[in-house]
């Protein structure tokens, strides 16, 4: 990931998740089947994380980062402590 983006691309894969795969998808011209094949998911399930309709768990949302969208221990660190934060701010 780019170091310029790196902080806007975390916040918005922590504010939506669905949408920061569909762009990093789009982006890179990356069919449903493309990506679900890399992170090694569902097209059914990429689809579905996309459009909302379902809430990827943290284990899988790590390795969709990783493995389907090329993030890096740091990239994933960076996104963890932001969702924690996130996570506990919401229930406060």
């Amino acid at each position: 990931m780019e170091n310029k983006n790196r902080g806007l691309i975390i916040e918005q894969a922590v504010e939506d998740f669905g949408a920061a795969v569909r762009e990093f998808r789009v982006r890179n011209s990356l069919s449903l089947q493309d990506l679900a094949e890399i992170a090694g998911v569902s097209a059914s399930f990429i689809w579905r994380i996309e459009n909302n309709r379902r809430n990827a768990e943290l284990d899988t949302r790590v390795k969709i980062m990783i493995l389907g969208m090329g993030w890096n221990n740091v990239d994933v660190h960076l996104y963890l402590d932001k969702y924690i934060e996130k996570t506990i701010s919401d229930q406060l």
